[in-house]
């Protein structure tokens, strides 16, 4: 392309009447669909976009980006620029462009905003380091993109952080826990993670050794009240007693606080268990063993929604309560009353 073309097709993009303007955009880009552009070319027909798009409403941009994306010769400036874009603009970019570099797509994934980054995880054939670049703040959309999305490649470096941040995300435990190329570690760290009905697939498909993740399931849910928290626990639940203040509301009422060594002593005491036992079979029976220690606390039914929620939203209860889980919940309240529920939920928590 001649300078001066150049020189007036940049004039040209000044024009202050948007019709104009968009309709020399769809001109070019026109120009750019019907075949690769000579490497003169090809620079001033991208700065031109970028000069027309920055000038430009956000259909016009939209318009401009559906189109270009799939082209494998559309200009890298254009395609850069719409990348960076609202995610309405840039979205299409960045799913089909194979124009935008390891280079563009890194510094996407750091300056982007969420909703960037969530639609780049979803990208085929991601590299190592870009899905290390979108893992990095620990967004947990990102990373369930990232996890669901099976031709990413996923270091080991992001695998610890997706750990870290399953313990509060059940959908992105799920995401994970359907990958297939997990190393054994991994998969048995997230396998305590989930509920029963994971397991035994992940037993399956990675060949774990269902002893020692359910070894290392009661060592976690052991050690995780610091000992300075549970001997105060257990002081407090013993004067409750003894003052005759302890009751299945005592117990609901500290979980409700957040104060879950409190709940765990209470719910021991009511229901005739060790604190160990309890917290074990809560590991390894979830739903069963709460909605058991509901029953053998003398606990109104109506309750035990409540203690879900809160032991899910505290990282203990791995699933939603419902479907299987309401029907596994319904099965207790049913079948067992609170004697027999006591006596179930003290052999669940003899493992260990």
């Amino acid at each position: 392309m001649p300078a001066n073309t150049a020189e007036t097709l940049n004039v040209l993009a000044q024009m202050k009447d948007p019709g104009k303007r968009r309709e020399l955009a769809m001109g070019v880009v026109d120009l750019c669909l019907a075949q690769p552009l000579s490497p003169t070319a090809d620079p001033v027909a991208g700065e031109l976009l970028v000069t027309l798009s920055a000038k430009s409403d956000t259909a016009t941009k939209a318009e401009i980006a559906a189109r270009l994306a799939p082209c494998d010769w559309a200009p890298h400036d254009i395609i850069r620029f719409l990348a960076f874009e609202p995610i309405e603009v840039s979205a299409v970019i960045i799913e089909k462009s194979s124009k935008l570099t390891q280079k563009d797509m890194i510094e996407l994934a750091e300056s982007g905003t969420t909703e960037h980054r969530k639609v780049l995880a979803m990208r085929a054939n991601l590299c190592l380091a870009v899905s290390d670049t979108l893992a990095r703040p620990g967004e947990a959309i990102v990373l369930r993109a990232l996890a669901n999305n099976s031709t990413a490649e996923i270091s080991e470096n992001t695998l610890d952080i997706c750990l870290t941040v399953a313990r509060d995300n059940p959908k992105l435990r799920e995401a994970l826990a359907r990958r297939h190329d997990l190393t054994t570690d991994f998969a048995t760290q997230l396998c305590i993670m989930l509920p029963e009905n994971w397991r035994e697939e992940l037993y399956r498909r990675f060949g774990l050794d269902k002893d020692k993740v359910e070894a290392l399931a009661v060592e976690t849910a052991l050690s995780a009240t610091p000992e300075d928290v549970d001997k105060d626990a257990a002081r407090r639940v013993n004067d409750a007693a003894k003052d005759g203040k302890l009751d299945g509301k005592y117990a609901l009422d500290a979980l409700v606080r957040g104060e879950e060594a409190v709940f765990d002593h209470a719910i021991a005491h009511l229901c005739g268990i060790k604190v160990s036992q309890w917290r074990i079979a809560l590991a390894m029976g979830g739903v069963r063993a709460a909605a058991m220690a509901c029953q053998a606390a003398n606990l109104e039914r109506t309750a035990y929604p409540v203690i879900h929620k809160a032991l899910q939203r505290s990282g203990r209860m791995h699933q939603a309560l419902e479907g299987d889980a309401m029907s596994a919940a319904a099965n207790v309240f049913r079948m067992y009353g609170p004697e027999k529920a006591a006596k179930v939920l003290r052999q669940m928590g003899s493992r260990g």
